[in-house]
């Protein structure tokens, strides 16, 4: 089966004071119709660069994509369309909650009248069914008193319903994927939660694909169907979610799993992953995670470990990973 949205090879760099910043370096991914897809790893590893890829919202220049990237959805490779081609897909068939909502509600306008404006640059319709379609799309994510709250402006809200009009907005054109960049960073864990479950709510509801964007490999747990794990730009480990909580093969996933508080053992004290994450113009040689792992080995420093499989879907870029088979994903 095809997958609805394939990613090969993609690259995206930036021209910088500093050199060439290589954000993303050769990512390949797959989303499946229906699938959630969590993408997971520290801040500055790629996360954010790939989404706006997909939707080819890097400036260019600076930004600038690989010469083999290849972001095909349903076939056609979107680096290859047009602005006025890429226009019809963008919000329509492919749309992205963006990861602060205060910064992407315009705080002049009110929020029915962006939610109105989002529905007419894709569909013909008249400005009173835009209306009432965005007043049912505030009542869909469980808005309260959606009529009055239409009349508001960003800043009368609070950050979880911001939130929802952001949800809300994207959700506008029925899309087929929603990319959802860090929706509930910036939320206390009740409204969190809200949020996810809405979000998987509506994922069902409308049969969409979702690729859901995310530092916290907890909060995967209860909705990602694969888990892809980034660091440096790279995706080292991907694998069905019940297989990298279990059983996860890169020293960077155990990392991230083990800075997970635990419900079980709430005395339990929490492991740090030493160091930060390299900035994009000086990445290290040979595996990117190795000055910061502590089960390095001495090629992993010289030589980029190549993608193993581990198991049934399960690959992962390390050279002490015990490997079923080589593999070229």
């Amino acid at each position: 089966m095809t997958p609805l949205l394939s990613i090969r090879r993609l690259s995206t760099s930036f021209a910088t004071d500093a050199g060439i910043a290589r954000a993303v370096d050769d990512v390949s991914l797959d989303l499946e119709q229906g699938e959630t897809l969590g993408l997971v790893g520290e801040s500055g590893c790629g996360k954010t660069v790939t989404a706006l890829s997909i939707l080819r919202l890097i400036a260019e220049p600076p930004g600038q994509y690989g010469e083999e990237s290849r972001i095909e959805y349903e076939g056609v490779n979107l680096l290859d369309l047009s602005p006025n081609k890429l226009r019809e897909i963008r919000g329509a068939q492919i749309a992205m909650i963006f990861q602060e909502p205060m910064s992407s509600l315009n705080p002049v306008l009110t929020i029915g009248s962006q939610i109105v404006e989002a529905i007419r640059a894709h569909e013909s319709v008249s400005k009173s069914e835009a209306t009432e379609r965005a007043v049912e799309l505030l009542r869909v994510v469980a808005m309260p008193d959606p009529d009055h709250r239409m009349k508001d402006y960003p800043h009368q809200m609070s950050g979880g319903m911001q939130q929802r009009v952001m949800i809300a907005m994207a959700l506008s054109c029925h899309p087929k994927i929603l990319i959802a960049d860090e929706p509930t960073t910036a939320l206390d864990v009740t409204i969190q939660a809200q949020i996810l479950d809405l979000l998987t709510d509506l994922k069902a509801r409308f049969g969409m694909s979702v690729i859901f964007i995310t530092h916290d490999l907890g909060v995967l747990a209860g909705i990602a169907d694969r888990v892809a794990v980034m660091y440096g730009g790279k995706i080292v480990e991907q694998g069905a979610v019940r297989t990298i909580f279990e059983r996860p093969a890169h020293p960077y996933t155990q990392g991230l799993l083990a800075a997970v508080p635990r419900i079980d053992r709430p005395d339990a004290q929490l492991q740090g992953i030493p160091g930060a994450v390299p900035t994009a113009t000086q990445w290290p040689s040979g595996c990117r995670f190795h000055p910061r792992c502590s089960q390095r080995i001495e090629r992993c420093s010289t030589e980029s470990p190549p993608a193993v499989t581990i198991g049934a879907g399960h690959v992962a870029r390390c050279w002490v990973a015990t490997p079923a088979e080589t593999s070229d994903a």
